[in-house]
């Protein structure tokens, strides 16, 4: 299932909120210094949220290890209730229901 950029942009707010907190209290323990703990958690920050949604959306143009059929989007309304009965038995075939 493929992310949406929303989703891609607020995974990488979470993760860099955890590590850089991470960040400025093992500065703070090394240094006793607030202020430059607080400066390189806020560039640590910012630099690596930018690297790790960059990263996100590149490896939605990779397909290795993506189901081949993923993509495929189909609309319930199109289709006839013989038709969601073919697929529903040809998934349970294949093992995915």
């Amino acid at each position: 299932m493929e992310d949406f950029k929303k989703r891609s942009l607020a995974k990488a707010i979470s993760w860099r909120v955890t590590a850089s907190v991470t960040t400025m209290l093992i500065v703070y323990i090394f240094t006793g210094k607030a202020a430059l703990s607080f400066g390189v958690g806020v560039i640590e920050a910012f630099s690596k949220m930018l690297l790790y949604y960059l990263h996100e959306r590149g490896w939605q143009r990779i397909k290795w290890g993506r189901h081949p059929l993923a993509s495929i989007r189909l609309n319930r309304e199109t289709l006839s209730q013989r038709d969601l009965e073919i697929i529903s038995e040809k998934l349970k075939e294949l093992g995915y229901l």
